[in-house]
Protein backbone atom coordinates (compact mmCIF):
# COMPACT_ATOMS: atom_id res chain seq x y z
CA UNK A 1 0.00 0.00 0.00
CA UNK A 2 2.79 2.40 0.92
CA UNK A 3 4.70 1.54 -2.26
CA UNK A 4 1.60 2.28 -4.42
CA UNK A 5 1.08 5.66 -2.70
CA UNK A 6 4.71 6.65 -3.25
CA UNK A 7 4.45 5.83 -6.96
CA UNK A 8 1.23 7.84 -7.27
CA UNK A 9 2.76 10.85 -5.51
CA UNK A 10 5.89 10.69 -7.67
CA UNK A 11 3.81 10.67 -10.85
CA UNK A 12 1.76 13.62 -9.63
CA UNK A 13 4.91 15.57 -8.81
CA UNK A 14 6.31 14.80 -12.25
CA UNK A 15 3.13 16.02 -13.98
CA UNK A 16 3.12 19.24 -11.93
CA UNK A 17 6.81 19.82 -12.65
CA UNK A 18 6.36 19.38 -16.39
CA UNK A 19 3.33 21.70 -16.34
CA UNK A 20 5.23 24.34 -14.40
CA UNK A 21 8.12 24.15 -16.89
CA UNK A 22 5.88 24.73 -19.90
CA UNK A 23 3.94 27.45 -18.08
CA UNK A 24 7.19 29.23 -17.25
CA UNK A 25 8.47 28.82 -20.81
CA UNK A 26 5.26 30.19 -22.29
CA UNK A 27 5.42 33.12 -19.86
CA UNK A 28 8.96 33.97 -20.98
CA UNK A 29 7.88 33.89 -24.61
CA UNK A 30 4.87 36.15 -24.01
CA UNK A 31 6.72 38.64 -21.77
CA UNK A 32 10.22 39.24 -23.16
CA UNK A 33 12.81 40.88 -20.96
CA UNK A 34 12.57 44.70 -21.29
CA UNK A 35 16.00 45.63 -19.99
CA UNK A 36 18.07 47.07 -22.84
CA UNK A 37 15.14 47.32 -25.23
CA UNK A 38 14.76 50.45 -27.39
CA UNK A 39 12.11 52.87 -26.21
CA UNK A 40 11.34 54.17 -29.70
CA UNK A 41 11.33 52.48 -33.08
CA UNK A 42 14.36 52.93 -35.33
CA UNK A 43 13.08 56.00 -37.18
CA UNK A 44 15.17 57.95 -39.69
CA UNK A 45 16.55 61.18 -38.20
CA UNK A 46 16.35 62.94 -41.57
CA UNK A 47 12.57 62.36 -41.64
CA UNK A 48 11.94 64.35 -38.45
CA UNK A 49 9.88 67.49 -39.05
CA UNK A 50 8.60 68.38 -35.57
CA UNK A 51 8.93 67.63 -31.87
CA UNK A 52 6.01 68.19 -29.51
CA UNK A 53 6.13 68.24 -25.71
CA UNK A 54 2.46 68.18 -24.79
CA UNK A 55 1.25 71.46 -23.33
CA UNK A 56 4.77 72.87 -23.04
CA UNK A 57 6.70 73.31 -26.26
CA UNK A 58 6.69 72.57 -29.99
CA UNK A 59 9.49 72.97 -32.54
CA UNK A 60 9.17 72.35 -36.26
CA UNK A 61 11.19 72.50 -39.46
CA UNK A 62 10.33 75.28 -41.93
CA UNK A 63 11.80 76.58 -45.17
CA UNK A 64 13.67 79.17 -43.06
CA UNK A 65 15.03 76.66 -40.57
CA UNK A 66 13.75 75.21 -37.31
CA UNK A 67 11.33 77.36 -35.30
CA UNK A 68 9.89 77.23 -31.79
CA UNK A 69 6.18 77.34 -32.67
CA UNK A 70 5.11 77.68 -29.05
CA UNK A 71 7.26 80.84 -28.74
CA UNK A 72 5.89 82.78 -31.72
CA UNK A 73 8.23 81.13 -34.22
CA UNK A 74 11.47 82.14 -32.52
CA UNK A 75 14.47 80.45 -34.23
CA UNK A 76 15.40 77.09 -32.74
CA UNK A 77 18.95 75.79 -32.59
CA UNK A 78 19.40 73.02 -35.18
CA UNK A 79 22.27 71.60 -33.12
CA UNK A 80 20.13 71.38 -29.98
CA UNK A 81 17.17 69.89 -31.88
CA UNK A 82 19.40 67.24 -33.46
CA UNK A 83 21.03 66.39 -30.13
CA UNK A 84 17.67 66.06 -28.35
CA UNK A 85 16.12 63.93 -31.09
CA UNK A 86 19.15 61.62 -31.12
CA UNK A 87 18.81 61.22 -27.38
CA UNK A 88 15.27 59.85 -27.78
CA UNK A 89 16.27 57.79 -30.83
CA UNK A 90 18.95 55.92 -28.84
CA UNK A 91 17.02 55.68 -25.55
CA UNK A 92 16.85 52.19 -23.99
CA UNK A 93 15.23 50.64 -20.95
CA UNK A 94 17.54 50.53 -17.96
CA UNK A 95 15.28 48.43 -15.74
CA UNK A 96 11.65 47.73 -14.93
CA UNK A 97 10.45 49.72 -11.92
CA UNK A 98 7.82 48.49 -9.45
CA UNK A 99 5.91 51.72 -9.04
CA UNK A 100 3.10 53.66 -10.65
CA UNK A 101 3.70 57.07 -12.17
CA UNK A 102 1.32 59.95 -12.68
CA UNK A 103 1.42 63.36 -14.38
CA UNK A 104 2.75 61.85 -17.57
CA UNK A 105 4.10 64.17 -20.28
CA UNK A 106 3.66 62.94 -23.82
CA UNK A 107 6.50 63.60 -26.27
CA UNK A 108 5.94 62.99 -29.96
CA UNK A 109 8.36 63.07 -32.88
CA UNK A 110 6.66 63.65 -36.22
CA UNK A 111 7.66 63.79 -39.86
CA UNK A 112 7.16 66.76 -42.19
CA UNK A 113 3.58 65.66 -42.93
CA UNK A 114 2.63 65.39 -39.27
CA UNK A 115 2.78 61.60 -39.06
CA UNK A 116 4.07 60.27 -35.73
CA UNK A 117 7.48 58.63 -35.96
CA UNK A 118 7.84 57.98 -32.22
CA UNK A 119 5.96 58.66 -29.01
CA UNK A 120 6.94 58.30 -25.37
CA UNK A 121 5.34 59.13 -22.02
CA UNK A 122 7.64 60.76 -19.49
CA UNK A 123 7.10 60.48 -15.76
CA UNK A 124 8.95 61.77 -12.72
CA UNK A 125 12.71 62.07 -12.46
CA UNK A 126 14.66 59.62 -10.35
CA UNK A 127 16.78 61.31 -7.70
CA UNK A 128 20.20 59.98 -6.75
CA UNK A 129 20.94 59.11 -3.16
CA UNK A 130 22.93 61.92 -1.52
CA UNK A 131 26.48 60.96 -0.67
CA UNK A 132 29.37 62.62 1.08
CA UNK A 133 28.89 66.36 1.60
CA UNK A 134 25.58 66.33 -0.31
CA UNK A 135 24.06 64.10 2.36
CA UNK A 136 24.22 66.99 4.81
CA UNK A 137 21.82 68.96 2.60
CA UNK A 138 19.38 66.06 2.45
CA UNK A 139 18.97 65.80 -1.33
CA UNK A 140 20.45 64.25 -4.45
CA UNK A 141 20.25 65.21 -8.10
CA UNK A 142 18.22 63.86 -11.07
CA UNK A 143 20.10 60.95 -12.62
CA UNK A 144 17.36 58.94 -14.39
CA UNK A 145 13.71 59.10 -15.40
CA UNK A 146 10.61 56.96 -15.17
CA UNK A 147 8.70 56.23 -18.38
CA UNK A 148 5.56 54.37 -19.34
CA UNK A 149 6.61 51.68 -21.79
CA UNK A 150 4.62 48.69 -23.06
CA UNK A 151 2.19 49.02 -20.16
CA UNK A 152 4.91 49.01 -17.52
CA UNK A 153 6.92 51.57 -15.61
CA UNK A 154 10.57 51.53 -16.65
CA UNK A 155 13.62 53.55 -15.71
CA UNK A 156 16.04 55.03 -18.27
CA UNK A 157 19.55 56.19 -17.48
CA UNK A 158 18.94 59.85 -18.34
CA UNK A 159 16.83 62.44 -16.55
CA UNK A 160 15.95 64.01 -19.95
CA UNK A 161 15.74 67.64 -18.72
CA UNK A 162 15.55 68.81 -22.35
CA UNK A 163 11.97 67.55 -22.48
CA UNK A 164 10.69 69.61 -19.55
CA UNK A 165 9.73 72.34 -22.01
CA UNK A 166 12.47 74.86 -21.15
CA UNK A 167 13.16 77.12 -24.14
CA UNK A 168 16.91 77.23 -23.52
CA UNK A 169 17.13 73.51 -24.32
CA UNK A 170 15.90 74.16 -27.88
CA UNK A 171 17.04 77.70 -28.76
CA UNK A 172 20.10 79.89 -28.34
CA UNK A 173 19.09 82.29 -25.55
CA UNK A 174 22.15 84.53 -25.82
CA UNK A 175 21.06 88.01 -26.98
CA UNK A 176 24.41 89.73 -27.21
CA UNK A 177 28.05 89.66 -26.13
CA UNK A 178 29.23 93.27 -26.17
CA UNK A 179 32.89 93.37 -24.97
CA UNK A 180 32.94 95.63 -21.93
CA UNK A 181 36.65 96.37 -22.36
CA UNK A 182 35.88 98.11 -25.67
CA UNK A 183 33.20 100.45 -24.26
CA UNK A 184 34.19 104.11 -23.91
CA UNK A 185 30.81 105.80 -23.34
CA UNK A 186 27.70 104.86 -21.34
CA UNK A 187 24.38 106.66 -21.14
CA UNK A 188 21.47 106.01 -18.77
CA UNK A 189 18.28 107.79 -19.78
CA UNK A 190 14.81 107.94 -18.19
CA UNK A 191 11.90 110.40 -18.11
CA UNK A 192 13.41 112.23 -15.16
CA UNK A 193 17.14 112.34 -15.94
CA UNK A 194 19.99 111.44 -18.27
CA UNK A 195 23.47 110.37 -17.15
CA UNK A 196 26.46 110.50 -19.51
CA UNK A 197 29.70 108.81 -18.54
CA UNK A 198 32.95 108.59 -20.47
CA UNK A 199 35.99 106.44 -19.84
CA UNK A 200 39.40 108.09 -19.82
CA UNK A 201 42.60 106.35 -18.74
CA UNK A 202 40.55 103.39 -17.48
CA UNK A 203 38.49 105.62 -15.17
CA UNK A 204 34.90 106.74 -15.56
CA UNK A 205 33.96 110.41 -15.58
CA UNK A 206 30.40 111.69 -15.12
CA UNK A 207 29.32 114.90 -16.81
CA UNK A 208 27.42 117.54 -14.83
CA UNK A 209 28.82 116.94 -11.35
CA UNK A 210 28.37 119.76 -8.84
CA UNK A 211 31.21 121.30 -6.85
CA UNK A 212 30.37 119.18 -3.82
CA UNK A 213 29.71 115.98 -5.72
CA UNK A 214 31.88 113.18 -7.00
CA UNK A 215 31.41 109.87 -8.79
CA UNK A 216 31.36 106.90 -6.43
CA UNK A 217 34.05 104.75 -8.05
CA UNK A 218 33.04 101.74 -5.95
CA UNK A 219 29.78 101.57 -7.93
CA UNK A 220 31.16 101.92 -11.46
CA UNK A 221 32.57 98.41 -11.85
CA UNK A 222 29.50 97.12 -13.73
CA UNK A 223 28.59 100.16 -15.83
CA UNK A 224 29.89 98.60 -19.03
CA UNK A 225 29.00 94.96 -18.40
CA UNK A 226 25.22 94.92 -18.73
CA UNK A 227 25.27 93.72 -22.35
CA UNK A 228 28.09 91.23 -21.88
CA UNK A 229 26.85 87.63 -22.07
CA UNK A 230 23.22 88.71 -21.82
CA UNK A 231 20.65 85.91 -22.05
CA UNK A 232 16.87 86.09 -22.21
CA UNK A 233 14.42 84.11 -20.10
CA UNK A 234 11.42 84.28 -22.43
CA UNK A 235 9.95 85.86 -25.56
CA UNK A 236 7.16 88.44 -25.37
CA UNK A 237 4.01 88.14 -27.46
CA UNK A 238 4.63 90.08 -30.74
CA UNK A 239 1.00 91.27 -30.64
CA UNK A 240 1.65 93.44 -27.58
CA UNK A 241 1.99 97.15 -28.37
CA UNK A 242 4.85 99.43 -27.34
CA UNK A 243 2.54 101.01 -24.75
CA UNK A 244 1.47 97.64 -23.34
CA UNK A 245 5.10 96.57 -23.09
CA UNK A 246 6.00 99.83 -21.36
CA UNK A 247 8.60 101.10 -23.80
CA UNK A 248 6.89 104.46 -24.20
CA UNK A 249 7.63 105.28 -20.55
CA UNK A 250 10.62 103.06 -19.93
CA UNK A 251 14.33 103.81 -19.75
CA UNK A 252 17.25 103.52 -22.17
CA UNK A 253 20.78 102.21 -21.81
CA UNK A 254 23.28 103.09 -24.53
CA UNK A 255 26.94 102.11 -24.89
CA UNK A 256 29.51 103.22 -27.48
CA UNK A 257 32.60 101.24 -28.40
CA UNK A 258 36.04 102.38 -29.53
CA UNK A 259 35.39 101.10 -33.06
CA UNK A 260 32.27 103.23 -33.53
CA UNK A 261 29.62 100.61 -32.77
CA UNK A 262 26.75 101.60 -30.47
CA UNK A 263 24.11 99.47 -28.77
CA UNK A 264 20.85 100.94 -27.49
CA UNK A 265 18.78 98.87 -25.07
CA UNK A 266 15.22 99.74 -24.03
CA UNK A 267 13.63 98.55 -20.80
CA UNK A 268 9.86 98.14 -20.58
CA UNK A 269 7.40 97.11 -17.89
CA UNK A 270 8.32 94.90 -14.99
CA UNK A 271 6.55 91.53 -14.80
CA UNK A 272 5.21 89.98 -11.61
CA UNK A 273 8.32 87.79 -11.51
CA UNK A 274 10.53 90.89 -11.39
CA UNK A 275 11.72 90.27 -14.95
CA UNK A 276 11.42 93.05 -17.52
CA UNK A 277 10.64 93.48 -21.19
CA UNK A 278 13.73 94.31 -23.23
CA UNK A 279 14.67 95.37 -26.75
CA UNK A 280 18.06 96.16 -28.25
CA UNK A 281 19.48 97.44 -31.54
CA UNK A 282 22.89 98.40 -32.88
CA UNK A 283 24.23 101.23 -35.04
CA UNK A 284 27.60 102.20 -36.48
CA UNK A 285 29.40 105.53 -36.91
CA UNK A 286 32.92 105.01 -38.31
CA UNK A 287 35.66 105.94 -35.85
CA UNK A 288 38.43 105.41 -38.41
CA UNK A 289 39.10 105.72 -42.14
CA UNK A 290 39.84 102.07 -42.93
CA UNK A 291 37.22 101.31 -45.58
CA UNK A 292 37.51 97.52 -45.36
CA UNK A 293 37.26 97.50 -41.56
CA UNK A 294 34.32 99.89 -41.57
CA UNK A 295 32.47 97.76 -44.14
CA UNK A 296 33.01 94.70 -41.96
CA UNK A 297 31.75 96.47 -38.84
CA UNK A 298 28.68 97.77 -40.70
CA UNK A 299 27.89 94.23 -41.83
CA UNK A 300 28.19 92.94 -38.26
CA UNK A 301 25.70 95.59 -37.11
CA UNK A 302 23.24 94.68 -39.87
CA UNK A 303 23.45 90.98 -39.00
CA UNK A 304 22.92 91.74 -35.31
CA UNK A 305 19.83 93.85 -35.99
CA UNK A 306 18.44 91.19 -38.32
CA UNK A 307 18.73 88.66 -35.51
CA UNK A 308 17.25 90.69 -32.63
CA UNK A 309 15.37 93.76 -33.86
CA UNK A 310 12.02 92.04 -34.46
CA UNK A 311 11.85 90.46 -30.98
CA UNK A 312 10.95 91.69 -27.54
CA UNK A 313 12.70 89.68 -24.87
CA UNK A 314 12.09 89.04 -21.20
CA UNK A 315 15.29 89.35 -19.15
CA UNK A 316 16.15 88.71 -15.51
CA UNK A 317 15.63 91.47 -12.98
CA UNK A 318 19.35 91.49 -12.15
CA UNK A 319 20.29 92.12 -15.78
CA UNK A 320 17.68 94.87 -16.07
CA UNK A 321 18.88 96.63 -12.91
CA UNK A 322 22.35 96.99 -14.43
CA UNK A 323 20.83 99.15 -17.21
CA UNK A 324 18.64 101.36 -15.04
CA UNK A 325 21.08 103.30 -12.90
CA UNK A 326 20.00 106.62 -11.35
CA UNK A 327 22.14 109.58 -10.41
CA UNK A 328 21.69 108.73 -6.75
CA UNK A 329 23.14 105.27 -7.46
CA UNK A 330 26.42 106.68 -8.74
CA UNK A 331 27.00 110.06 -7.12
CA UNK A 332 28.05 110.79 -3.56
CA UNK A 333 28.95 113.89 -1.58
CA UNK A 334 32.54 114.94 -2.10
CA UNK A 335 34.71 114.16 0.89
CA UNK A 336 36.24 117.27 2.41
CA UNK A 337 40.03 117.12 2.75
CA UNK A 338 41.16 116.52 6.29
CA UNK A 339 42.59 119.54 8.04
CA UNK A 340 46.15 119.31 9.23
CA UNK A 341 46.91 119.88 12.89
Amino acid sequence: MKTKNLVTLSLAALVLGVGAYFTSSNSRVRTPKLNGKRITCDFNISDVGAVEIAGKLRVSATADGWKVDSKYGYPASIDKVRENVLKLHDLKVGQVARRTISNLTKVEIKDLKGKALASIELGDKHMSKPRGQMAAFGGGYPDARYLKFEGQTVLVKDSLPEFDGDLKSWADTRICEVPSAEIVKVEFSSKSETLNLEKKDSSWLLKGLGEKEELDSSKTYSLDGALSYLDFADIADPKLTEAELGFTTGSLYRVTLKNGKSYTAALGNELQTGERYFKVSASFSPAGTNFVENASLQKEVEQFNKKVSSWTYVIASYSASQMAKKRSDLVKAKEEPKKKD
